[in-house]
């Protein structure tokens, strides 16, 4: 799976980024040739998007929006086609400030919204929250333990 991203990222960043994508699809395997978009966006962006497609007026971390229900449509596509399976918009403030918060470092909070929006563009929803959680968690214990600082 390929990452298309927009917006502002730094070459460290982009390259935690692939790292994780790449952990994440070893859980799912999924074809080289489709790919996702990841914006970074402002606050005030995140908020209006957050407010249009969610009725949720004010900024968030991450939002996803997959092309695709579940990983079993995506499995059925034809892996030789070029395939999007969806934007995820992350918003910098809110990252850096919920890093803080939680006492992690910017790439670490980077990776988790990161996993968990591609946990939403697979199909994973927060109606199974403890089966979403299981899954992010396992990714991420790779991702972090495999990508030693």
């Amino acid at each position: 799976m390929q990452v298309i991203c927009n917006g502002y990222f730094y070459k460290d960043e982009k390259s935690k980024i692939l790292d994780a994508v790449g952990v994440f699809n070893s859980f799912f395997d999924i074809s080289d040739n489709f790919y996702f978009s990841l914006n970074s966006v402002t606050d005030s962006e995140i908020s209006k998007i957050n407010a249009d497609h969610f009725n949720k007026d004010y900024s968030t971390d991450v939002l996803s929006f997959p092309l695709f229900s579940n990983y079993d449509e995506i499995t059925n596509l034809k892996s030789d086609y070029e395939e999007s399976l969806g934007d995820m918009f992350v918003c910098r403030p809110v990252l850096k400030k919920n890093a803080a918060h939680y006492g992690k470092d910017f790439i670490d909070e980077l990776q988790l919204v990161l996993v968990h929006g591609l946990l939403h563009l697979v199909g994973y929803s927060h109606s199974d929250e403890v089966k979403m959680r299981e899954k992010e968690n396992k990714i991420l214990h790779k991702v972090w333990n495999e990508f030693k600082r």
